[in-house]
């Protein structure tokens, strides 16, 4: 009873380290092979295959002040930015690209940054390993402000 039981965890604790292999974030360990500082202002996530803007525009402006920064920023020898989708703006991104926290506000966590739709904020600039959980996304309100750094695609 005692064999069966044991050979029950071990099978349980290899279906469960396949499921984080396969499913989990990449670590930041790795992250150091998956973002590439490019040298030039920008970082490349070859996981992704995505360029990001390595700082951002600098001051808070609205949906279209954001749009119209991508439409027109020359970085990298490229012009063809543009602003993150949603779900571009995962963890591992946040923490390859953070920079000082523009907040002056002690309790502010993050910074607050532009995605492609006008609705939805992303996160950046913040510490995970503080222990205090960070939403993927946050709403935007109409008339807004928020942080600008953009993206483009490599492929």
């Amino acid at each position: 009873m005692e064999t069966k039981m044991r050979n029950r965890m071990r099978l349980l604790l290899m279906i469960v380290a396949a499921l984080l292999l396969l499913f989990g974030q990449t670590s930041v360990t790795h992250s150091a092979d998956r973002f590439v500082d490019n040298g030039d202002g920008t970082v490349t996530d070859t996981r992704r295959q995505l360029m990001w803007q390595k700082d951002d525009n600098g001051e808070e402006v609205t949906f279209q002040g954001a749009q119209k920064y991508c439409q027109t920023l020359r970085l990298g020898g490229h012009s063809d930015w543009r602003l993150p989708e949603p779900e571009e703006g995962e963890t591992a991104v946040a923490v390859a690209l953070r920079m000082t926290r523009h907040g002056r506000d002690v309790y502010s966590r993050f910074d607050l940054y532009w995605s492609s739709d006008s609705t939805t904020l992303l996160p950046f600039n913040y510490n995970p390993s503080y222990g205090r959980e960070v939403a993927r996304t946050y709403p935007a309100t109409p008339g807004g402000r928020a942080f600008v750094r953009a993206v483009r695609s490599i492929r």
